[in-house]
């Protein structure tokens, strides 16, 4: 698995990484989008996280990466692809643990990039990466993808991996 993702990969991305970055006119927005369209990216964002980004009223960021042609709006994982399930329940106990949340607390959208990622693994079988901007979250879904052996082909990586604290590129 490479350092970075490429057109081949699949990169998946968390509510928080949209709100992290701004309105699409800052310059922390027009770096993602500049990392994504220099590497010919499309960034996927399950329904679940759009629907997260709706109710805090800033679901036009994605739309406008939509519009622009590098982000897509994708399915929640299918609730019969077993090695999903088991990872969205893995994140969520693990997000529980980690946080002293009742497990019914855990956000919905943290669980579903776990169990995405195993899914595209799967159906393409191309690298996935999952792009979040939470620390337990990313945390969670690597017990989740190292139990279920594929830390060789899912890697989780946060905004600071790929950006600067003064919003340059950098690689990860």
């Amino acid at each position: 698995m490479s350092e970075e993702p490429d057109s081949d990969d699949i990169v998946l991305v968390d509510t928080n990484i949209f709100v992290a970055v701004g309105e699409p006119g800052t310059s922390k927005y027009q770096s993602l989008r500049k990392y994504a369209q220099q590497r010919h990216l499309v960034l996927l964002v399950p329904e679940r996280v759009h629907e997260e980004l709706s109710t805090m009223h800033v679901a036009n960021r994605v739309q406008h990466a939509v519009d622009d042609g590098w982000a897509e709006i994708v399915d929640p994982p299918s609730p019969t692809h077993a090695e999903a399930v088991t990872a969205m329940d893995t994140v969520r106990r693990e997000i529980a643990r980690r946080s002293a949340k009742d497990e019914h607390e855990v956000e919905k959208a943290d669980t579903v990039l776990a169990g995405l990622a195993i899914e595209y693994r799967h159906r393409r079988g191309d690298d996935v990466f999952v792009l979040t901007d939470d620390r337990v979250a990313a945390a969670a879904i690597r017990v989740a993808v190292r139990r279920q052996d594929h830390e060789d082909a899912i890697a989780v990586v946060t905004r600071s991996d790929i950006l600067d604290s003064d919003d340059d590129l950098r690689l990860i």
